[in-house]
């Protein structure tokens, strides 16, 4: 459930969506860049710096740093609220994380209403520009959904979860150092986790993500953790999506662990109505 990834991809799943329903199409804008960008790159290969450390002992002082097994173990589910600013609306969000794998993300602005949900074996939607009600996931976007109602997060216990982690070396953004993490997840899809070299805690990831049926880079930079009953949970996440110009910010407002979640809230209803 650990939320840096699980609300890293929700929120560009929903920039998926708000750009469908608002029919703002993906400019080249940033192509323009390409060469600052590249020049950019071979700045960073020269602040690489080679670590001592293992990625078992990275792993490790991460599961520590979000609060250890047996805070985490604890947990069985995952509640919480906030706010999405976009540059063209504010949307009211909502999810729902449960063991092992089960979570519904929903989201609205006015009348317009839009939800994901993962059940463990369907991953669907419901989509205001769809007038067919409910529709099933599929391609990269149902493996992206997928990804984000892993409870914990892909940086523990990822072999028991199929996924593949490869610890690509120590780098210095701006004033921070970290530790690059490169996670192959069981779905095919790769991202990029940038942990504090101090405090071990996910500060940025880096990724790719359909839109439009293009897949586009992205940037999430996390901040702002706090304790909540013995595990650490950060609340606010700032997204950079290639091709748009505005950042879109996720604010959390409230959380709430362990509350009784009928498992039928995620499953795919036969009538829209179900939803009610």
């Amino acid at each position: 459930m650990y939320k840096y990834l699980t609300i890293s991809v929700l929120v560009l799943t929903i920039l998926i969506n708000i750009r469908t329903v608002s029919t703002l199409a993906i400019t080249q804008e940033l192509k323009n860049t390409q060469t600052e960008v590249a020049l950019q790159e071979v700045e960073k290969e020269k602040t690489k710096s080679k670590s001592k450390i293992t990625l078992k002992e990275i792993l490790e002082k991460h599961y520590q740093a979000i609060g250890g097994p047996e805070a985490w173990q604890a947990v069985d589910s995952y509640k919480f609220t906030g706010d999405m600013y976009t540059k063209n609306a504010t949307f009211k969000t909502a999810a729902v994380f449960k063991r092992p794998n089960l979570c519904r993300l929903d989201f609205q602005s006015g009348n317009l209403y839009f939800m994901e949900s993962f059940d463990g074996k369907i991953p669907w939607q419901m989509n205001p520009g769809a007038r067919n009600g409910p529709e099933i996931l599929k391609g990269k976007r149902a493996k992206e959904m997928i990804d984000t109602c892993d409870f914990e997060g892909p940086l523990v216990n990822p072999e028991q979860k199929g996924h593949k982690i490869k610890y690509l070396g120590k780098e210095k953004i701006e004033d921070r150092w970290g530790y690059l993490i490169e996670v192959k997840f069981q779905t095919g899809n790769t991202d990029t986790y940038y942990l504090d070299a101090e405090t071990f805690l996910p500060f940025m990831v880096k990724g790719k993500t359909t839109i439009q049926d293009k897949i586009v880079d992205t940037t999430i930079n996390i901040s702002e953790y706090l304790e909540i009953s013995d595990v650490l949970i950060p609340f606010s996440f700032e997204f950079h999506v290639e091709g748009n110009p505005s950042p879109e910010t996720l604010k959390i407002k409230t959380v709430e662990l362990n509350s009784e979640i009928d498992n039928n809230i995620f499953n795919l209803p036969k009538r829209p109505q179900d939803l009610r």
